[in-house]
């Protein structure tokens, strides 16, 4: 999956729920994700060991793989979808 294929997702989503939903969250805790799915020990998926391997650049390839795709959903919900006054964001607790 690509950022295009999120933005396809996104854009179904927004189509089929936008009338009920006012508040959209692109994506949950990022930074967990990239931390702990591609960094450190590995503990969520897809449970690499960055830690262990001599490349440790993965886990920028994933968070920018991220970021990417929220600013996709974000560019397809403003341009088409705000008008039903809903918000948009991505859910980055620490």
């Amino acid at each position: 999956m690509d950022s295009d294929d999120y933005a396809v997702y996104a854009e179904t989503c927004f189509k089929e729920f936008g009338d009920r939903v006012k508040h959209w969250i692109t994506l949950n805790e990022p930074h967990s994700l990239v931390a702990e799915g591609y960094a450190g020990l590995g503990l969520l998926a897809p449970g690499h060991r960055a830690i262990f391997k001599k490349s440790l650049t993965e886990p920028y390839i994933a968070g920018y793989n991220l970021l990417l795709a929220h600013a996709a959903a974000v560019n397809i919900y403003r341009e088409k979808y705000q008008v039903n006054k809903g918000q948009i964001n991505d859910e980055n607790v620490s």
